[in-house]
Order: structure tokens, then sequence, then C-alpha cells
């Protein structure tokens, strides 16, 4: 097996174009296809790689290396996304009704969406940044953010309402 030297930008440059192809295939062969995601493996690899050269905690490596810094940020993933689609399972199967003695919140009587509650949920109940609640739902921070106010609004007017 071969061994690259990564201790200046020369040598990771080198060893980069002559395993970069390979990495692509593997990481593609693991997305199913998806370029974009494989595109995005192999990048997050090879800037680990680069970070860790520069510290100095790598001098040299192999091609081995990328390859199983793809499969563990491609595993990574997959465990986040299972994770996260739970989280969302768990907002979104709300009983029919609460149990006695159960706490309430204005959430509860508010008339919403499923997706508006489970927004805010994410956001304000699980704490999660904008940007984590759009990639939970499946959307742009934008629309998450539009997405966010417009359900905080109807809270607010279904309280003062009330």
């Amino acid at each position: 097996m071969t061994v690259w030297a990564v201790d200046s930008e020369e040598r990771f440059l080198s060893f980069h174009d002559a395993t970069v192809r390979d990495a692509f295939r593997y990481a593609s062969r693991l997305t199913g296809g998806d370029r974009f995601r494989a595109e995005e493996l192999v990048q997050e690899a090879y800037f680990e790689l680069l970070r860790r050269a520069r510290s100095g905690e790598l001098r040299e490596v192999g091609p081995g290396w990328i390859v199983v810094t793809i499969r563990h940020r491609f595993l990574d993933t997959v465990r986040n996304t299972e994770r996260e689609d739970r989280r969302l399972r768990l907002v979104w199967s709300r009983p029919e009704a609460p149990e006695p003695g159960a706490a309430s919140t204005v959430l509860d009587g508010a008339a919403l969406s499923d997706r508006e509650r489970a927004a805010l949920t994410l956001r304000y109940v699980d704490d999660l940044a904008v940007a984590d609640v759009a990639a939970a739902l499946g959307t742009t921070i934008r629309a998450t953010e539009s997405l966010l106010a417009r359900a905080k609004a109807r809270v607010r007017a279904e309280v003062k309402d009330a």
C-alpha cells in the first residue's frame, strides 16, 4: 500500500490529485449515486485531512484513511438523520387527549398545523437553531423563518383571544 506524505501543501495536493477520483467513487456508492452528498462527504474528508496535517497530527496517510473517514462521515449523517426522524415522530405523534394531570402548554390549544407545531417545538422546546429546524423539516432556512413567524403570530392571536 502506498503511503503519502502530507506535511506540505504540494504533497497534500499530490495526495489529493492521486486519490480524489477513487474517494468520490466510493462516496458515490455509499450515497446511492447522490452526487451532492458524495461531493460533500469527500470535501469533508479532505478538509479533515488538511486540518490534521496543518496541526502536525498527521504527516503520512494512505488512501485507506480517506475511505475510512468518508465512511465515518456517512455513518454520522445517517445516525443524525435517524435521530432527527425519531425526534420529529415524537413531536408529530401527539396524543388525542391529554392525560389527566398532564401539564398544558400554549401549543396544546392552538390551532396549528403539524408542521407549525413541529417547527415551534424544535426551535423553542428542543432549542435547535433555525438551520437545524430547517434541516429537520427539509426546508430552507428562509422558509423555516417564515413558518416560525406565522406560527408565533397564530399562537399570539389565540392567546390574546383567550
